[in-house]
């Protein structure tokens, strides 16, 4: 899957247009909080994950919902 923006720049966006703390985000998408805060640290970083690409496609298609109500 492509993905045209940076994993921590797109979580961060999501959460902030959802206005959703790291502790609520990672709930509604099922998700432990600290699989987001790997998610969320830089490429370079010790402990970064990269995102699985459901994950990329599930915070879409929320993103997406949030955009139509």
């Amino acid at each position: 899957m492509a993905k045209s923006q940076a994993q921590q720049d797109f979580l961060r966006n999501a959460m902030h247009k959802l206005g959703m703390t790291r502790q609520e985000f990672a709930a509604r998408i099922g998700a432990q909080k600290r699989a987001l805060d790997n998610w969320l640290l830089p490429p370079d970083s010790k402990g970064f994950r990269s995102m699985p690409d459901t994950v990329w496609v599930l915070v879409r298609e929320i993103l997406g919902a949030k955009k139509r109500t």
